[in-house]
């Protein structure tokens, strides 16, 4: 949650607090602001009530004995069970939240605190207790805040962190050992030169890495369109497979190219060629000796439609949920060993997603993987006319 969220709710606690005082004054006849020294204009009991039920946040009015006494239709729309005239421990079910309320209202201190509630499932609310006095009586304004998709993407960047530590010290202890060894002098030639080789790939490996989680991080920051641009889908195609075409040698799979020009996305190059490349590179690696890969490209609707079709080693049905997930991988020796990073197919999720697009797998073990991702139309620009520039040219145009 951002900074201005919490003083948006910080201010609305302060607004909950203030109402609910002033009418309780109001009711009893008593001037709202009777300690200032000068006197503030009477607000009659219908505008406090309409002051509270108006309240973005959720706020429970809670009596002394920590019944229930009101709720603001914010409450409701978040706890939809809620009624009042009984406990706080019977309107939310829940021992910790009634314990705090108690506390609260014997010792007339502010309390703030998180838990996690049943509604719609386990949901992590951020929950405050301001106790007040009237006349002598006690009460408190109990707001609760949904944290939920904060605590989830705080959780997410621990784990993302986490994985990003091992993955970079991996080939950075490779390294660290082989370079140890370089210095023996009495090393033999070819187990130098091995050395050497293998010290090439892990570094090779960490730049890619650290390449991808920059890539992603600059995808996660950006807003809005990510492009003012068209970039031709079909002649990316091309050129990824004219770019792979060693690899693919070496891998033993034979790659084709199903596409045809025009298949213009409001992506860069960059990213188009990242989506591309990501997609026709994993079924490279992964697809197995003697297989064939095809990336078509066409157009469904108001889609472009990139698909890597291979006819290989499949994924294992527990696996196939999963590949989108950052550093996933199916066979994760396999992949290290090939320089893979575990990121390529979240990035084209991402990079798709943002568009208004989206990316999906089917696979079954030994009998291959279909990798398609979905990317909406870009509008033609006004510069596109009959005959003129970006006819079929895979050319970039603004608009």
């Amino acid at each position: 949650m951002t900074a201005l969220a919490w003083i948006i709710a910080v201010v609305a606690v302060v607004v909950a607090v203030v109402a609910v005082v002033a009418l309780r004054r109001a009711r009893a006849g008593e001037p709202v602001a009777a300690q200032a020294q000068q006197p503030a204009p009477s607000v009659d009991a219908a505008r406090l009530d309409a002051a509270f039920e108006a309240l973005p946040t959720t706020a429970v009015l809670v009596g002394e004995g920590s019944d229930v006494e009101r709720v603001n239709p914010a409450a409701l729309r978040a706890f939809p069970f809620l009624r009042t005239g009984v406990s706080v421990l019977e309107a939310f079910g829940d021992h910790t939240l009634a314990e705090r309320v108690r506390e609260a209202l014997a010792t007339g201190r502010d309390d703030e605190f998180e838990l996690r509630l049943f509604v719609e499932g386990r949901r992590t609310f951020r929950a405050q207790v301001v106790p007040f006095t009237v006349d002598g009586e006690h009460g408190a304004v109990l707001t609760l805040i949904d944290a939920t998709q904060a605590v989830a993407y705080q959780d997410l960047r621990s784990q993302f962190v986490a994985n990003v530590s091992h993955e970079l010290r991996t080939p950075l202890t490779g390294l660290r050992g082989m370079l140890e060894a370089l210095e023996d002098p009495e090393l033999p030639p070819d187990m130098r030169a091995d050395f050497v080789s293998r010290s090439r790939f892990e570094t090779e490996r960490l730049e890619a890495l650290i390449d991808d989680i920059l890539f992603l991080s600059e995808l996660e920051a950006a807003q809005g369109d990510p492009s003012g641009e068209r970039t031709d889908m079909g002649a990316v195609a091309h050129q990824v497979a004219a770019e792979l075409a060693g690899e693919a040698a070496e891998q033993g799979v034979t790659l084709a190219v199903d596409a045809g020009d025009g298949m213009f996305t409001a992506l860069t190059d960059r990213m188009a060629h990242t989506v591309v490349r990501n997609l026709a590179e994993n079924a490279v690696r992964y697809a197995g000796t003697g297989s064939t890969a095809t990336v078509r490209v066409a157009r469904e609707g108001g889609m472009v439609v990139v698909e890597v079709q291979d006819d290989g080693l499949g994924i294992p049905e527990k696996d196939v949920p999963h590949v989108f997930e950052r550093f996933y991988r199916a066979d994760p020796s396999r992949s290290r060993r090939l320089g893979g990073t575990g990121l390529g197919l979240s990035i084209v999720k991402h990079i798709t997603e943002r568009l208004g697009g989206s990316a999906s797998i089917t696979s079954r073990e030994g009998f291959g993987t279909i990798v398609t991702a979905r990317i909406p139309v870009a509008p033609a620009p006004v510069t596109d006319v009959p005959g003129g520039p970006g006819q079929g040219s895979g050319a970039r145009l603004r608009w």
